[in-house]
């Protein structure tokens, strides 16, 4: 398969004719040759008339480009997302201090790595004269124009993160839908004084309004569902942190450090699952009207990654110096369930997730559906990706229905998919990219800091994994 210069951006993701999002994986032949080896490897089509100092961004489609303040609330709104709930639980397994140390150190890590993969693809525009890149297209670029022992596995980098992205959407949206379960479970218990029906019930219940919402097909019809979700998730905060300061817990009554070995990788799966958003870095890269002020110590990026580190430790702290060790996968959660603004929250809250997973699941759904469309007739597309929208929910719902542990779920969310999207693959790109055009010391420099990123990213999966297992199956 050819690969190709993404479609131009709009509203931070391309899309097709019928408004399907682009999250770089579509193609444009017309803009690429295949080398004629079957591996899909990228081959830019160079003219000798094409001028030395081309400029991809001048290239780029003009309408609907962000300013820099506009890529900056929409990285701030991609990183403050629900996952901000979760913060307070992974405070309680590494204690106040190291939390805040370790939010810190995990926000530092995620911007450097949003940086490195923003900063590559950007010298691959210049390297193969296009205007932009998805981060699907930047993996299999940078392999397919690297070191030529390494083209090879230019494909493959490809749909390894596609799949991250499939797996990573797919699994949250199963978190989601659980904590949108216990949410229900709670207000009904509450007002029935009866603990008769199942938390997998109020699971499997969610099916009548999911199902129908995941059909929206059209990206116009999912921002309603966008503005629903961001006001409640906004007015639930606010009453949280008004309890949050009610009659607050002395902090000497709350661990500072880990409780035990497991804490720390839960700690960090959890803050990667609460704050990466590296799958909507290169879609908002491709709408900026002045790119080259995303990177930098001052540049966009590192300015919303700051105050999204800041907010997160704030209510990662608060929150558990409220709760203790009572503190729940989902904040809400944890507030007292016989309170009317308690019970508000958690109202808000459920609405908010519930009116989060359509938007999550357009993206899922779009790398699924890329890989059954070619296998299906043309005329029966519609059919089929109706048939695929229902299946793909059902599945995650079924997930949810079988693992309903919130903790665990995003637990090993982050310790394997988010680890690898957000930390391994920017740093084998980084790698890949500058290899061949550096000197030996530099080489020295990148393959040590590239190797430590990598080798923290499988650190993160395997003692993630272990630890959240273990937390699950094993705790007292």
């Amino acid at each position: 398969m050819c690969a190709s210069a993404a479609r131009p951006m709009e509203e931070g993701r391309g899309r097709d004719a019928r408004g399907s999002i682009n999250m770089g994986f579509i193609m444009d032949p017309s803009k690429c040759t295949s080398n004629g080896n079957g591996n899909g490897l990228i081959e830019k089509v160079r003219s000798d008339a094409e001028k030395d100092d081309y400029d991809p961004f001048s290239e780029r489609e003009v309408s609907r480009q962000y300013s820099n303040l506009g890529a900056f609330f929409h990285l701030l709104k991609g990183g403050l997302g629900s996952g901000i709930m979760a913060m307070p639980m992974a405070f309680m397994h590494s204690g106040l201090i190291l939390g805040v140390v370790g939010t810190v150190v995990t926000g530092f890590v995620c911007t450097h790595c949003m940086v490195i993969l923003v900063r590559s693809a950007q010298t691959l525009y210049f390297r193969l004269r296009i205007p932009t890149l998805g981060m699907g297209e930047t993996a299999e670029a940078a392999f397919a124009n690297g070191p030529k022992r390494l083209r090879p596995l230019a494909t493959f980098a490809r749909n390894f993160v596609k799949l991250s992205l499939f797996f990573c959407y797919a699994m949250a949206m199963s978190a989601y839908i659980i904590a949108i379960g216990s949410s229900v479970q709670q207000l009904v218990e509450q007002h029935t004084y009866k603990d008769v029906l199942d938390q997998r019930i109020y699971i499997a219940a969610l099916m009548v309004p999911l199902v129908p919402m995941c059909q929206l097909r059209l990206l116009k019809h999912l921002v309603p569902c966008s503005f629903i979700a961001n006001t409640c998730i906004v007015a639930g905060l606010a009453i949280t942190v008004y309890y949050i300061f009610d009659d607050i817990p002395d902090p000497s009554t709350r661990r500072f450090g880990v409780a035990s070995l497991q804490g720390m990788p839960i700690f960090f799966s959890t803050a990667l699952f609460a704050m990466e958003g590296i799958g909507s870095v290169m879609p908002i890269e491709n709408t900026m009207k002045n790119p080259r002020k995303m990177t930098g110590w001052t540049g966009v990026m590192t300015l919303a990654m700051t105050c999204i580190v800041i907010l997160f430790a704030c209510v990662g702290f608060l929150g558990y110096l409220k709760f203790g060790d009572n503190t729940l996968g989902n904040i809400a959660l944890s507030l007292p369930t016989e309170e009317i603004p308690a019970q508000v929250v958690k109202a808000l809250i459920g609405v908010a997730i519930l009116f989060t997973v359509p938007v999550q699941f357009f993206v899922c759904a779009e790398i699924l559906w890329s890989y059954i469309a070619p296998r299906v007739r043309p005329e029966r597309h519609l059919l089929w990706e109706r048939v695929t929208r229902a299946l793909l929910i059902v599945s995650c719902m079924a997930l949810a229905v079988a693992v309903p542990d919130l903790d665990l779920i995003i637990s090993l969310v982050g310790a394997i998919f988010f680890s690898a999207l957000g930390i391994f693959t920017p740093a084998a790109v980084e790698t890949v990219v500058d290899w061949e055009t550096s000197d030996r010391a530099t080489r020295f420099g990148l393959a040590g800091k590239n190797g430590a990123l990598m080798a923290i990213s499988v650190f993160t999966a395997v003692s993630g994994c272990y630890s959240a297992l273990w937390n699950a199956f094993y705790k007292e």
